[in-house]
């Protein structure tokens, strides 16, 4: 029987392809597929020049008729001049040397101070023109002449000035432009040179396999980096045709790992490693008598307390699998899942494959495009605002859970605002502003204010108020507005509010003309036909002592 011997390969990480990147919250799992072969007996394969990555969240998965009896990360320091350039900063240095060289040739600095002198020379031409006009013995004329020539000359001035104020508004936007692409290239430079003096700690991580003969084998090597995260982004847009609201699912991607992720399959996950998996523990709280502490002056002993640690094995940084792997096993067949969820997460699927390069900017994934059937609501107050704005009222019916995110708002394919999107899981009901509605009119008109005085015996004044609103809808179809105003609230027993219009029967709502809210807002749900309006009365009186004045206050 022939012996066994130990085989080692060196492998860069480079050369094991990207499979997919799940990208947390604050976080990502990156995995790469790992293919080699391996003699018979105990082989070491060492995968180098890892980034900096969270040592205990490496995992190893394989095929082939070996087994995985080992995974273990190990690090070592090398000087920094033995740490080669790489290309992007190859690439970034000769960028930065070309954007030098323009600016020099530029000379924008030159180009500024030439035009200012040569606004100079037409100024003191102009005023020396002024000058020469108004000596009565320089034999000036003020004929039709003379006012043709200072308006032609005027008309050239102007010309001149307008060119070289736009010549000089160029240099400096130009020089504004290749200052900008300097400082980004600096910025990516240092970071890039950052990244190379932290590779000069060369990272590999070993797994040890056991073969019974030479084979090919095929590893999947997962771990996690700490420098990534996404935050999601929204587009919603209303088209009031057809009334159908389109929300566009964003993920904003940055990471700055050290590592491109070129053309590789992604998945936005919602879970936050972060928190934990451990239940914490609830503080005691003792309480007892105060007693003074009494200060008394420390001896010295000369003694020395030291404090000891087990030291952590450089064993015990390894993780060791004893997963053997089947003899012959073929791959499992599964079906593409685009939404992943389970109790705590969900994860999506992005199913193009994106680049997200390391450089701490954002890129825009696509994640989904729900279309939703929304019931839609105006919503004006006037005295605040006077116009209607759009309200969606819709329910998720998506498999999408939307996260807490920064959303744009179109309306008809026009812009109309930005808002912030709360969290709304699949099922739920959530409401949505869709920004003001031109087409929806409302106008309030100057408050009516007359005094007046009733009792007989004991006289009271009496202040009226009439607040009239219009609401006016050009759209060729109806819609139905929610109007808010509010009823003055009386804070002393002596000042009465009386409501006069609209009615409000609190017993018999369907009777009432409008609703009163315990805050003391009216509210009208009316009803505007197409190209018509339909005009809204708030008239409230409030009674008080005669001789005492009103003290409204707004908050």
């Amino acid at each position: 029987m022939a012996e066994k011997q130990n085989n080692e390969v060196k492998l860069a990480v480079e050369k094991c392809p990207l499979t997919s990147v799940t990208v947390f919250k604050d976080r990502a799992e990156v995995s790469r597929s790992v293919e080699t072969s391996v003699k018979a007996g105990t082989n070491e394969l060492k995968i180098t020049g890892l980034v900096d990555i969270e040592q205990d969240s490496i995992r190893v998965e394989g095929r082939g008729q070996a087994t995985i009896a080992e995974v273990s990360f190990q690090f070592t320091y090398c000087n920094e001049d033995e740490a080669s350039m790489s290309e992007k900063e190859k690439t970034l240095t000769e960028e930065l040397k070309v954007l030098k060289e323009q600016k020099k040739s530029q000379d924008s600095e030159a180009q500024l101070s030439l035009l200012q002198k040569q606004w100079g020379v037409l100024d003191r031409f102009a005023t020396n023109a002024a000058r020469g006009s108004q000596d009565t013995n320089s034999g000036f004329k003020l004929d039709e002449q003379y006012f043709k020539g200072m308006k032609d000359f005027l008309q050239h001035f102007r010309d001149v000035g307008e060119q070289l104020d736009a010549e000089t508004l160029e240099v400096k936007e130009k020089r504004e432009e290749i200052d900008e692409k300097i400082q980004q290239v600096e910025s990516n430079l240092q970071e890039v040179r950052g990244n190379r003096r932290r590779s000069t700690c060369i990272r590999e991580c070993i797994i040890v396999l056991e073969a019974e003969a030479e084979t090919a084998v095929q590893l999947k090597l997962s771990y996690v980096v700490l420098s990534a995260s996404w935050v999601p982004s929204y587009d919603l847009r209303m088209n009031t045709e057809d009334g159908v609201l389109s929300v566009s699912y964003f993920g904003l991607i940055s990471q700055n790992s050290g590592e491109d992720w070129t053309n590789v399959k992604l998945h936005l996950s919602t879970a936050e490693p972060s928190v934990g998996g451990t239940i914490p523990i609830l503080p005691q709280t003792q309480v007892n008598l105060f007693k003074p502490v009494v200060h008394l002056k420390p001896k010295s002993s000369g003694s020395v307390l030291t404090f000891r640690s087990s030291a952590r094995s450089a064993s015990s940084t390894s993780q060791a699998y004893d997963d053997r792997l089947q003899r012959q096993a073929s791959p499992m067949s599964a079906v593409p899942v685009k939404i992943q969820e389970t109790t705590v997460s969900a994860s999506y699927e992005i199913v193009r494959q994106s680049s997200i390069p390391s450089d701490n900017t954002s890129h825009k994934v696509t994640v989904g495009i729900m279309e939703l059937k929304p019931t839609m609501t105006y919503v004006s107050i006037p005295k605040v605002v006077p116009h209607a704005f759009l309200q969606a009222k819709v329910v998720n019916t998506s498999k999408f859970t939307l996260l807490p995110g920064k959303s744009n708002i179109f309306l008809d394919n026009s812009f109309v605002a930005k808002a912030e999107l709360q969290a709304v899981a699949p099922k739920e009901e959530f409401e949505c502003s869709l920004g003001v509605d031109p087409g929806v009119r409302v106008t309030y008109k100057p408050l009516v204010k007359v005094n007046s005085s009733s009792g007989i015996i004991s006289r009271v004044k009496v202040v009226s108020h009439e607040q009239a609103i219009e609401v006016k809808n050009v759209h060729n179809y109806p819609v139905t507005v929610a109007v808010k105003d509010n009823l003055p609230r009386s804070l002393d027993e002596k000042v009465k509010v009386v409501l006069q219009s609209p009615y409000i029967d609190a017993k018999h709502p369907e009777k009432s003309e409008a609703t009163l809210t315990v805050d003391n807002t009216v509210v009208w749900e009316v009803k505007v036909g197409a190209l018509n309006k339909s005009d809204l009365l708030l008239k409230y009186s409030i009674e008080l002592p005669m001789g005492e004045d009103l003290d409204y206050k707004t908050y």
